[in-house]
């Protein structure tokens, strides 16, 4: 499983990711501060494999998967799909590149043109790619359609005429019409009921089967991470805290994160549940993030070095990245909690 900053033979590779927005005041609108919503975020994804990012609300999941895109231009750091760096594309480069790369947004109402029908919200992207017209992109919407389990009779509906269910089904279909290798669904069934998240997750999986597909699954909900994902990058605040396979991560987080987090996790198998860690505070400021480790104001393990010393990142197990003062190499003396 690759889970590492630099694999080789990795579709995606994100190298140092930062994303910054400027914070401006005054009459003339000055910077005079930025928030640091992504930083330093390192990762990559072999191709038909699934790599998740979860987080608490407001950590930059988000962000960080509209970056890899260039919806957002990157503060610093690379994005390399397929051995082309996407950061370094400008113009009718970038523009032909994101055929390879689409996004499934996490409010399917939002994201589709109510004005439009659905067989034109779907041979849209054909049309302004070049790919087909006419005849021809009206018989692959169908082909789509199917794949998404929505006939093609409905093509001419409009989005307001469909469940949420199916718009995002809509919304995939979407996605996939100029036949990308990467995908960033960003929380693609939050919004949904539980019986039908299961559908989608499920039509999820079989289209990665059946076309190839790699994704990056931005989510909260770690018992759909723990089904659908290879690997797994835990984020707070910006910063990817602990990257590893999905099996290894839920039998034994490394992180103090991590373990919160899954101990959050309901589980219907007693030998499954978990003592809760509530950890204490609020999430920092990401405009004013604290010095040292990110995370020691709420950490129940933070030692003295962590209020002034930020972790360098490490492996203290093959395939499994944490960055954390309790497993740096000589380990951290430890203190006195705080």
């Amino acid at each position: 499983m690759r889970t590492g900053s630099g694999a080789e033979g990795a579709l995606l590779e994100v190298r140092g990711l930062s994303k910054h927005f400027p914070v401006r005041s005054g009459v003339f609108s000055r910077v005079t501060g930025s928030v640091r919503v992504v930083e330093d975020v390192s990762f990559s994804v072999g191709r038909g494999e699934t790599f998740a990012v979860v987080g608490e609300s407001g950590c930059g999941k988000t962000t960080a998967g509209r970056t890899i895109l260039r919806l957002y231009e990157p503060t610093a750091g690379s994005v390399v799909l397929g051995g082309i760096d996407l950061a370094a594309l400008r113009g009718e480069e970038l523009r032909r590149a994101r055929r390879g790369m689409q996004m499934v947004f996490q409010n399917p109402y939002g994201s589709l043109n109510p004005r439009m029908r659905v067989g034109e919200l779907l041979a849209e992207p054909l049309v302004a790619h070049g790919i087909a017209k006419g005849a021809g992109a009206a018989e692959r919407v169908a082909d789509m359609m199917g794949k998404v389990g929505l006939s093609a009779d409905l093509a001419g509906r409009y989005p307001h005429q469909f469940s949420g269910g199916q718009r995002q089904r809509v919304a995939i279909a979407r996605a996939l019409m100029c036949s990308p290798s990467l995908v960033v669904a960003d929380e693609p069934v939050s919004a949904l009921d539980v019986s039908i998240q299961s559908q989608i997750i499920n039509l999820l999986q079989d289209l990665r089967a059946e076309l190839g597909l790699t994704y990056v699954f931005i989510s909260h909900d770690l018992n759909v991470v723990r089904r659908i994902s290879d690997s797994v990058g835990v984020m707070y605040l910006g910063h990817m805290v602990e990257r590893s396979a999905t099996g290894p991560l839920f039998e034994r987080p490394l992180h103090p994160y991590t373990e919160a987090l899954l101990s959050a996790v309901p589980s219907l198998d007693p030998a499954r549940r978990k003592r809760r860690i509530i950890l204490s505070g609020d999430v920092p400021n990401p405009a004013s993030p604290p010095p040292g480790c990110v995370f020691h104001p709420r950490c129940p393990k933070a030692m003295d070095v962590c209020r002034s010393v930020a972790p360098a990142g490490s492996e203290p197990e093959p395939g499994r990245f944490v960055a954390c003062h309790l497993y740096q190499d000589p380990p951290a003396p430890v203190s006195a909690p705080l």
